[in-house]
């Protein structure tokens, strides 16, 4: 199987893909840039999604949750930046039926083709005059070209926008991928994260869609954190329009190719987290066993005091293991714990069998100065390994949340 990642097929992000159309505009749910997204699938698609594991969770997922276990196939995605419409009561959920309903008059198709993700700021009431009123213009604006104003319209704290495309060999047919994400905070998903649209060509029954993006999502978003906080609106969204009809038995080399599109998506999210500075890859190997391996991967990427260092460009081990104990492991004995900390291909060993050992502390530094750099962990308990995906914890991140609102 052969994954190709094209730079025209980047371009185009999810109108890679035949059977999408995409628009993005300005209405007025920010003060300013784009904030309402469509999607729209003339031929229809059958689609599956992923969610927020928070016990809060906005109307729109409660929403699509509905839907996706009532319906298999849709005809639109609509998607508002600026308000996340959740713990808006009764409002909230009245708010997603006015809109549903106005998209679908306005593309002549039913009301429960039509699903919704929203993000921003919590408790906010929605004010849906920027929707009527743009409406008309995101539906006249769909275009095959690219998707890059959909991708604009759904960013919140996002520095750029995050597309990508990529095509593959599966059951002897070219399939075709392409997405958009948005995240840079409140990130720390748990089966789903942020808000994710995913499309693609090759085609398969809704449950065996589902199935392979949780699985993809295990292995992407599901080991990616920016500050430990899961929000009330993650959502991923896969959609398929069924151009490329696969047999079942090819479902395992779908998830593949679907795996490696997520894992590229997740690590666009961590590279451009809010106040990053840097990309940190947490490299546990040597587990008991693979819980324990992604437990103390999450761990350590997790914490603000490792994070906060990695920021200084501090080769605080002390740090790192402190979190390692933190971790819920089933088995961990701190006197075979190593830590390394390394970028590229250069390395540093801090730590061994749980102990101090002398390294070169400006080495250390230059080596924590880079802008790609890994933590490696080696438990030497087991055979099981994990690898998590972050960033640094800068000033910037705390500027940024302390504003948020403003």
């Amino acid at each position: 199987m052969q994954i190709t990642e094209k730079k025209g097929l980047v371009q185009k992000g999810l109108c890679a893909v035949e059977g999408v159309e995409t628009n993005g505009i300005h209405t007025g749910f920010k003060a300013q840039d784009k904030d309402l997204a469509l999607i729209y699938f003339p031929d229809g698609a059958t689609v599956t999604g992923v969610f927020t594991r928070n016990k809060v969770k906005a109307h729109s997922v409660l929403y699509d949750m509905k839907m996706l276990k009532n319906f298999t196939d849709f005809k639109a995605i609509l998607v508002n930046s600026g308000n996340a419409n959740a713990c808006n009561g009764l409002n909230g959920e009245e708010d997603i039926q006015s809109m549903t309903s106005a998209l679908a008059k306005k593309l002549n198709i039913e009301s429960h083709e039509v699903l919704v993700s929203s993000t921003g700021v919590i408790g906010e009431p929605m004010n849906l005059k920027p929707f009527y009123t743009g409406l008309d213009s995101l539906i006249g604006g769909l275009g095959t070209d690219t998707s890059t104003s959909a991708a604009e319209a759904i960013m919140t704290t996002d520095t750029v926008p995050k597309e990508l495309s990529l095509e593959a060999e599966i059951d002897g047919h070219t399939v075709h991928f392409g997405a958009m994400i948005k995240g840079a905070g409140m990130i720390h998903p748990n089966m789903g994260t942020m808000l994710g649209y995913i499309v693609t060509d090759a085609g398969l029954p809704q449950a065996d869609l589902n199935t392979a993006l949780k699985s993809a999502a295990d292995d992407s978003f599901n080991v990616m954190t920016v500050d430990g906080d899961t929000s009330t609106n993650d959502t991923v969204l896969l959609a398929s329009t069924n151009k490329i009809m696969l047999d079942e038995s090819h479902a395992a080399e779908f998830t593949s190719v679907l795996t490696a599109l997520c894992q590229k998506l997740s690590q666009m999210i961590a590279r451009d987290a809010e106040g990053a500075t840097k990309f940190v890859t947490v490299n546990v190997i040597n587990a008991y066993s693979k819980s324990d391996a992604v437990s103390v991967a999450k761990t350590v990427a997790t914490s603000s005091l490792v994070k906060t260092a990695v920021y200084g460009q501090d080769a605080n081990w002390g740090r790192v293991i402190m979190a390692i104990g933190n971790s819920d492991t089933d088995y961990l004995d701190p006197t075979t714990i190593t830590i390394k900390f390394t970028s590229g291909n250069d390395e540093v060993l801090v730590c061994h069998e749980g102990l101090a050992v002398p390294f070169d502390e400006a080495r250390a530094y230059e080596i924590l100065s880079a802008a790609d750099i890994g933590i490696f962990i080696d438990l030497n308990a087991g055979e099981s390994s994990a690898q998590v995906w972050t960033c640094d914890m800068s000033l910037d991140y705390v500027k940024i949340n302390a504003d948020y609102r403003s």
